[in-house]
Formats: structure tokens, C-alpha cells, sequence
């Protein structure tokens, strides 16, 4: 009987020991703390950030969320990974292949050159000289982010640190001079030459040349101003960036400046300190004077002229 016992005893001991030695073979969960330093865009204001997590040796990824910009606690299983991060309050911009940390990126929807102004469902107007066949598509959200090709986690892991910076560029222009801007009533614009789409892991943008429409607000008085979210402009995109600008008046006529050569920014922008930050000066934009005893432009409300007057860049 003792003998018996014995015996289920060391079964009982070496099936223990062999669960064990199977435990070990498999990745274990550990607690981490994910940490977002923003040394490098110490002015951003993101609502919350997302982290991915993609074994290298594995498909797949997996997405943590975080309502605090500072960081959080999440678990892991060990191993290597590549990671990526972005800002998790966008509105507007799309995004493909997330279960692939290298081709997981972004874009935007197709839109109107008049969006700004009527909304997604506005009907034709002229485009920039030479930009008739470029896609036009809205303007991104403002994105911060960052990713690191390898990270390792093991039980001595504690904290892991990621550095988010700005992954869109922000244009800025003013129009100045601005003559009869007192009969002014909406005004919008676009730019041509711009990216479409954004990879996280390379932060490549793409080749294909799009157009941007954009917002503009009056001061009233003589100037033009406003702010848009691009991807930027790929350096090996050949193609110029034009800008056409459309303008809504008090009486309902509409007149659209796009004339020749004399709004090409292309120097502006490729020639600009920060790719990140641009901003486009535009001196001189002439506004028709509203009709007086039978004086000026009388067009149809339904058309939009076409303003052949030089803008002095």
C-alpha cells in the first residue's frame, strides 16, 4: 500500500514538473507602463493617443487607447515588437492596413474644390491652370505620432517611453491688398501638388498629386487669411502647386482667380525653413466692384468668372 502511494506520489510530482516546463514555453503577460514624452511637440493638444503592437515574429497587431496624453498601464505578452502611435481623436482622415506595421497609413476622402463653402456636395467650379486631373481631397486632421522598428519586452521591462512629434504639415497664407473686400461675402481656396496619403512606420508620403480645398476668412478691411493640414508635398513630385482662389460676393455673383502663372506658390513652398510649418504670402488680389448705374460685373449667379487680373506674388 505504501508502495502504491509512493509511486502515485512521483506521478503526480512529475506530471507537476512537466506542466510547468510547458508554462515556460509560452509568452507570459507582463505590466507595463506606456509613457508619452512630448519633447518634440511640446504644443500639442491631442484628446487622447492610441499605441500598436505588432509581434515581429507574428501576424497582426494590437491596439492599446489612452485617454490620458501622458501615458498609461497596459499588459503584453513578452517579445519583440514594432510599435507606432498617433493621436486617437481624428475626425477625418482614414486609415488602411492596420493589422501591418509597415504599410499601416492614412488618407482622406475625395471632396469638392468648393467644400469649404457649400460642403461635400458642391457642384463644378474651375479648377488651376494645369490641375484639371488631379484627385481633389479634403484636408487631414492634425496628427502627432511617432513608431520604433524593434522593442523587446521581458520581465525586466517596466516602462516603455515613445516620443510623439507632429505628422502633418500646417500651411498657412495671407492675401494682402485686397481691393472692394467690403463686398466679400464667403471666399475659399485650394492648392495643388499635395499628398494624399501618409505611412506611420516610414512617415512617406505619397506621389500622386492631389488638390486641397481649403477655408479663408476677411478681415474687412484689405487682407485674406487662413490655415489648412496637409501630408506636405513629395519632393519627387515634379508638379507644380497652384492655388485658385473662389469668392462668393454680397449681390450673389462669383468670380474665381486662377489666371496663368500668378499663383504658383511651388518656391513658396518648396523653398520654406520648416516643411513642417508654411507659410504662403500672396500681395494683391483685385475683387470686381459691385455694379453702380449699370458699371461692372454683372454675371449670373449660377456661373463663376473667371478673373484674368494679375496677383502679384
Amino acid at each position: 500500500m505504501k508502495k502504491s502511494i509512493l509511486i502515485i506520489a512521483a506521478l503526480a510530482l512529475l506530471s507537476s514538473c512537466i506542466h510547468k516546463e510547458l508554462c515556460f514555453q509560452h509568452p507570459h503577460v507582463i505590466p507595463l507602463e506606456i509613457q508619452f514624452d512630448w519633447k518634440d511637440a511640446p504644443d500639442a493638444s491631442p484628446d487622447g493617443m492610441c499605441v500598436y503592437f505588432y509581434p515581429v515574429q507574428g501576424n497582426g497587431g494590437q491596439r492599446f487607447d489612452f485617454k490620458d496624453i501622458s501615458g498609461g498601464e497596459i499588459e503584453l505578452r513578452a517579445g519583440t515588437y514594432s510599435v507606432l502611435c498617433y493621436n486617437n481623436d481624428t475626425e477625418i482622415v482614414q486609415f488602411y492596413n492596420s493589422n501591418d506595421f509597415d504599410s499601416h497609413g492614412v488618407y482622406t476622402r475625395e471632396g469638392s474644390v468648393l467644400e469649404p463653402i457649400y460642403g461635400n456636395t458642391a457642384s463644378y467650379a474651375p479648377r488651376a491652370e494645369g490641375t484639371e486631373d488631379e484627385r481633389v481631397v479634403i484636408c487631414p486632421d492634425m496628427m502627432w505620432g511617432c513608431s520604433v522598428t524593434e522593442i523587446t519586452v521581458t520581465d525586466d521591462t517596466e516602462i516603455i517611453t515613445l516620443y510623439p512629434h507632429e505628422l502633418v504639415c500646417t500651411y498657412t497664407y495671407e492675401v494682402r491688398n485686397v481691393k472692394n473686400i467690403a463686398h466679400l461675402s464667403q471666399m475659399s481656396g485650394t492648392i495643388s501638388g499635395m499628398a494624399g496619403t501618409l505611412t506611420f512606420s516610414t512617415e512617406e508620403i505619397g506621389t500622386e498629386p492631389v488638390t486641397l480645398p481649403f477655408g479663408a476668412q476677411s478681415d474687412g478691411q484689405s487682407t485674406i487669411t487662413g490655415q489648412f493640414y496637409t501630408f506636405g508635398h513629395h519632393t519627387d513630385n515634379p508638379d507644380p502647386h497652384r492655388m485658385a482662389f473662389y469668392a462668393v460676393m454680397d449681390n450673389g455673383a462669383k468670380y474665381c482667380f486662377k489666371a496663368g502663372d500668378r499663383l504658383d506658390v511651388t518656391e513658396q513652398v518648396h523653398n520654406a525653413p520648416d516643411f513642417r510649418h508654411v507659410h504662403i504670402i500672396i500681395d494683391g488680389l483685385d475683387l470686381p466692384e459691385p455694379i453702380e448705374g449699370g458699371s461692372g460685373y454683372d454675371p449670373a449667379v449660377d456661373d463663376w468668372v473667371v478673373i484674368e487680373e494679375e496677383i502679384i506674388l
